[in-house]
């Protein structure tokens, strides 16, 4: 257990490093591409890139996650995956190749056919490239992994930026997609000479196929649900409406699920390898919710308070049709943000029964959302999207707990304390805007209450929840200076 606790740290400060990273560079790229390209252009970025994802549900990346499952090393063989991989992503290339030729039939979707035809090499590039991600996490090197990573994303950012100058407009956003697996490649072939043997056998890969297969189905409700969204929002209110509301939604995105995606990608291989419904994995569970909700949560309120200066500061004045839609959009993400971990517990705990449920309803809820809510506008849109999540959140914590992979005082402990610290600190940036003078939205009285309330919302953590505060302290990087800092018995 000792061993699993390390991995586990060195996985999230990896991760962490690599996330802290990545997000510097994406934000960075971000503030220079939003100044350059059209609202058309993210739009038509955002349908291309949901279709792409649905046919990637399809693809042998999720029988591929299989190798994370097993427990024991000898029972991972790659060159079968590698074999049955060439023939599924041959497969899935000519699929986007015809959806693309579909597409060109219908005025709304017609602008994004040849994008896709563009883009449809990823899958051919995936193959190797995911095979040697997999690799690496199986062995835990997360260090290699990460580097190689920032690596593609950092030649990537550099493409889109050259291609946004020239006026390349929505290529700048997919061609660069194409590099990112380029490092992967080389790390497979060159560095580590690796060579695929054409080995095949039914028997060897028939638990991975079981294994994909269930996930591919489980998985197709949720897929399918965001590209139904995409589709259903592209032709009601047009490309340019879908970037702006896509914008929103990378920042509800940012602010939100960059956590839950770090906690939940880190930990889950370390999962894996803990036994279900023991008290080992009940901890683990209430500290990766812990963990996620109390960070969530106050960005989640500050940003909504703050909305039209953070999208001014960010996006510039021309995306002011985004300052609406943002405090909805992060209420929503907010509770995805906490839906992500707890779907992650529900996977390694082996409950795939109840992940197709909660995705099922994740599909039915959207499309009755779409309906009821969208005639309303986008806000209400969002609005009923939030509702959506909160019920998949209350039907997966309802589960872990009957299951036996969180007690409710984890439960209690991970969703109570942020919530109450959060209200106060939203008290407290209430009167603070109140109190300073100056005109609303200046930049220095937005910075003056975002600090207000990260004061309240720590102070009321560290006088309320004293107990649980140093608990998930002592697992954080340099954890005694934090204690010190939070004025905290020193963290073990």
């Amino acid at each position: 257990m000792t061993h699993l606790a390390h991995n586990a740290r060195l996985a999230v400060l990896w991760t962490t490093g690599f996330t802290l990273f990545r997000d510097l560079l994406q934000f960075g790229l971000m503030l220079v591409l939003v100044r350059l390209l059209p609202a058309e252009a993210y739009g038509q970025f955002g349908l291309t890139t949901t279709v792409l994802g649905f046919l990637t549900l399809y693809s042998f990346r999720s029988f591929l996650g299989h190798t994370l499952q097993v427990r024991a090393p000898e029972e991972t063989n790659f060159q079968i995956h590698f074999t049955a991989g060439t023939v599924i992503q041959a497969g899935v290339f000519v699929v986007a190749n015809l959806v693309a030729l579909a597409l060109r039939w219908f005025p709304a979707y017609a602008p994004v056919a040849p994008l896709l035809h563009a883009m449809s090499f990823v899958f051919l590039l995936d193959l190797p490239s995911e095979l040697r991600v997999k690799m690496l996490e199986r062995n835990l090197d997360w260090r290699r992994l990460r580097g190689l990573h920032a690596l593609a994303l950092t030649l990537a950012a550099g493409l889109s930026i050259v291609l946004a100058i020239f006026g390349w407009e929505v290529y700048a956003l997919l061609l660069p997609l194409l590099i990112v697996p380029g490092p992967f490649i080389y790390d497979l072939f060159v560095r580590a000479r690796w060579r695929p043997t054409w080995e095949w056998s039914w028997s060897a890969y028939r638990s991975a196929w079981r294994f994909g297969g269930a996930r591919m189905f489980a998985a197709s409700f949720v897929s399918a649900a965001t590209l139904l969204e995409s589709t259903w929002l592209t032709a009601v209110v047009g490309f340019a409406a879908f970037g702006v509301f896509g914008r929103a939604l990378g920042l509800s995105h940012l602010a939100c699920h960059r956590v839950a995606t770090l906690v939940s990608t880190s930990v889950y291989p370390v999962l894996t390898k803990i036994a279900p419904r023991t008290d080992a994995y009940r901890k683990a569970s209430a500290l990766i919710l812990r963990s996620v909700a109390w960070t969530v949560v106050p960005v989640a309120v500050l940003i909504g308070f703050l909305a039209a200066d953070v999208v001014s500061l960010l996006y510039g004045d021309r995306w002011g049709a985004v300052v609406p839609l943002l405090p909805w959009a992060v209420s929503g993400g907010v509770v995805v943000a906490v839906v992500q971990p707890a779907y992650t517990l529900l996977l390694a705990h082996e409950r795939q029964d109840r992940c197709l449920i909660a995705d099922i309803w994740r599909l039915v809820g959207t499309v009755a959302i779409l309906l009821a809510c969208l005639p309303f506008g986008l806000p209400a849109y969002l609005a009923g999207l939030a509702l959506v999540h909160v019920v998949s959140l209350g039907l997966m914590i309802y589960w872990l707990e009957r299951d036996g992979a969180v007690s409710l005082g984890g439960i209690s402990a991970a969703l109570v304390p942020p919530v109450v610290a959060a209200l106060i600190g939203a008290g407290a940036i209430g009167v603070c805007l109140g109190l300073l003078p100056g005109e609303a939205g200046s930049l220095w009285r937005s910075l003056a209450g975002g600090c207000t309330f990260g004061a309240a919302y720590v102070v009321s953590l560290r006088l309320l929840y004293r107990e649980a505060l140093l608990e998930l302290v002592g697992y954080l990087p340099k954890r005694r200076r934090l204690s010190r800092l939070l004025l905290l018995p020193g963290a073990a």
